[in-house]
């Protein structure tokens, strides 16, 4: 009986550290395990990031940033749809970025490792800002969403695209579209679309 109970307590601690481990490596992927995980995400999600973009309105963006790239999947699908525009992916982890640098090698897309919450660039220098399945990872919400406002030019466009399960969980209190735009209000942006499809969700944002 004791050593039933001994196994089974093992195995449950050992499944919380692999789960654990696994959530650590989702939020700053690196060596072998995260190369794979990237890849399995990207093929997973690319989809939903094609789906997201198809709702964005049909203009010109001239400068564009993609937030949490992974190995740069979605920066390349982003190059196809805009080939003239300069487009720059970042990601906090460095072995994402040396992924994205060494798949990824096309005309007018830059990859740089970057916090979302200290941004380089100058004020009012995108044009488009996206982030896909990655916003419930950052660590600092408002101050990320702060920094976001301030790069994003005054008549440009901020799409967050992820699983609803994932707000659900990470973002409990900003699971319902009401509570989101009551959120981004707060901090000098506005929801001017929501869309939702299975389960993905898709958030159009842009300055107050």
């Amino acid at each position: 009986m004791i050593r039933g109970i001994t196994v089974v307590s093992v195995l449950v601690v050992s499944l919380y550290i692999l789960l654990k481990y696994l959530v650590s490596q989702s939020k700053h992927p690196s060596g072998f395990i995260g190369r794979s995980m990237m890849r399995i995400w990207n093929k997973a999600y690319l989809p939903m990031a094609q789906w997201a973009l198809s709702v964005l309105p049909q203009k010109a963006y001239g400068h564009i940033l993609d937030i949490g790239v992974g190995n740069g999947a979605s920066t390349a699908y982003l190059r196809q749809l805009f080939p003239q525009s300069q487009i720059k992916g970042i990601d906090i982890s460095a072995e994402a970025i040396s992924q994205a640098r060494k798949q990824n090698q096309l005309e007018g897309v830059a990859f740089d490792i970057m916090d979302v919450s200290q941004l380089t660039y100058s004020d009012g220098y995108f044009d488009l800002i996206c982030a896909f399945q990655t916003h419930f990872h950052w660590p600092d919400l408002k101050k990320a969403l702060l920094e976001i406002k301030r790069v994003l030019a005054d008549d440009g466009r901020f799409i967050i695209a992820c699983e609803q399960s994932k707000i659900n969980y990470y973002l409990p209190d900003l699971k319902e579209r009401e509570d989101f735009a009551n959120y981004l209000a707060k901090k000098g942006l506005q929801l001017q679309d929501y869309q939702k499809q299975t389960a993905w969700v898709c958030y159009m944002i842009a300055k107050q």
